[in-house]
């Protein structure tokens, strides 16, 4: 008895009138019992594209052939091999003629190659024609669902209805409010996560900042995985959060150039362009910086004596990180040098922040431009108009663009204000300390620290951490415990 192999593919977009993968496999047993072959071996990619030429359960199935485990390859039909045609059809002949892809030369034995449907490598030449052409006929196949499926999501798009896949992060697919498809509505918990994101850039933080902080948060994008600085940009500059969808990478607009928005916004269009203007490339490169902060109280905590702040140093194997006071060292004159265990200065001022504010409401920063939406919209129409003016320069366009030009002359005559408010984050200053690394917490003792200083200890007697060395000093604010 000849040993088979056998492979079946099931498209993640299969539907319900599709051939299953349990009747693929039945199919192909019959197939192996009518013929007298030897099942050895049965390879599955369900879910996986035929245009995905790595497919585990496909190169599996190749190599039983290429290793001389199986004498016959066995699938149920040439578009479940391949939907790439002859790029990946001359890869499977040359399995089954034994033939190395780089040289041509033999390198294995040949093996026989059948399908479902009658297709034989025993035929000879006429297999080669039947299943070239089949393999072709399996790419030009996919091509036109491919085309159909992108103009029916197109349609359906500026038809305000979601052409379905996974809703953009902040958002759920939902019934339309008339009946006919799906609409997206605001998902609230990960809303208040883009907002949030949103204004920790406004206040100044950058995107590996952001994607630093939603990863210790636990958040995850929408795909399951952890955020990176590309994955903060594109979800913090895209139109999705704006309500407004796209369709072949371009935002969907009127004859105006005005957005179409079908669905409700998470932030507003003037946020939508400072948070593109905060992420858009400097002209001018900053300064490089130093080594990120090793501890919780590095460049906060100062010397009692001079003044200076404590650097992070290792007094000798096995006695522990201090903080130490290197004024002399840079030539700055200190009447007494400061050193103080790093670990005990950590844990009494976290001891004395928390026990002080931990049961505070935590807030954090929401930057708004009031009177600038207009400006915004007319903004966006004009960059917008002139994008298809390097398309398409037509009389209509220019005008357009004049009207434009002159609106946003108008608008620029307002005054506008920028307002910064906090609002509630729905958590304790202790449950945002909990959740954030050093990094994190630093922030929160630099904005809490008015002044930090430890005093020199005891030149003679025994020694050991006191408490009341390090001078404490609040800063005003949210943390003043008289608010």
């Amino acid at each position: 008895m000849l040993k088979a192999s056998l492979n079946v593919r099931l498209s993640k977009a299969a539907g319900a009138t599709n051939m299953s993968l349990d009747g693929m496999v039945a199919d192909l047993r019959t197939l192996c019992t009518r013929e007298g072959f030897q099942e050895v071996a049965l390879h599955i990619d369900d879910g996986v594209s035929g245009s995905v030429r790595d497919r585990p359960g496909f190169m599996k199935w190749l190599d039983d052939g290429r290793k001389g485990r199986a004498e016959v390859l066995l699938a149920w039909h040439v578009d479940r091999m391949t939907r790439e045609g002859l790029p990946v059809a001359a890869a499977i002949l040359d399995v089954v003629e034994g033939q190395d892809p780089a040289t041509g030369r033999p390198a294995h034995k040949p093996v026989r190659l059948m399908d479902f449907h009658g297709l034989d490598s025993n035929n000879g030449s006429a297999f080669r024609l039947q299943f070239v052409l089949q393999a072709e006929q399996a790419r030009a196949e996919r091509e036109r669902t491919v085309a159909r499926n992108r103009a029916t999501a197109g349609r359906l798009r500026r038809a305000g209805r979601w052409a379905g896949g996974r809703p953009p992060f902040g958002y759920v697919a939902v019934p339309h409010p008339d009946g006919a498809g799906k609409a997206l509505s605001i998902n609230q918990d990960e809303a208040a996560i883009v907002q949030e994101a949103a204004d920790m850039v406004l206040a100044g933080h950058n995107s590996a900042r952001v994607a630093r902080w939603l990863n210790e948060q636990g958040y995850q994008t929408r795909y399951g995985k952890m955020w990176w600085r590309t994955t903060v940009e594109q979800m913090l500059t895209g139109t999705a959060i704006l309500g407004a969808v796209t369709v072949d990478g371009e935002a969907v607009r009127d004859a105006e150039g005005r957005l179409f928005q079908p669905y409700p916004g998470i932030i507003d269009l003037p946020t939508s362009l400072a948070l593109r203007a905060a992420f858009a490339p400097k002209s001018e490169a900053p300064p490089p910086k130093g080594r990120a902060p090793a501890r919780l109280l590095s460049g906060i905590i100062t010397c009692g004596t001079c003044g200076s702040r404590l650097k992070v140093a290792h007094k000798g194997p096995g006695t522990g990180t201090i903080y130490r006071c290197e004024a002399q060292s840079n030539g700055i004159p200190c009447a007494r040098q400061v050193n103080i265990s790093a670990e005990r200065a950590e844990e009494h001022v976290t001891r004395e922040f928390l026990d002080g504010f931990g049961w505070l409401p935590m807030t954090r920063e929401r930057v708004t431009v009031s009177g600038s939406g207009d400006l915004a919209a007319v903004d966006d129409q004009i960059a917008a108009t002139l994008v298809e003016l390097g398309t398409a320069a037509k009389p209509e366009t220019f005008a357009r663009l004049q009207t434009l030009q002159a609106q946003r002359s108008e608008l620029e005559q307002v005054p506008q204000e920028t307002r910064i408010e906090r609002v509630l984050t729905g958590r304790t200053l202790r449950e945002e300390w909990e959740a954030r690394t050093v990094e994190g917490r630093r922030e929160l003792l630099e904005g809490a620290i008015e002044l930090l200083e430890a005093g020199p200890g005891k030149s003679h007697g025994r020694r050991g951490f006191n408490p009341s060395r390090l001078q404490i000093i609040w800063a005003e604010g949210e943390h003043d415990p008289d608010d």
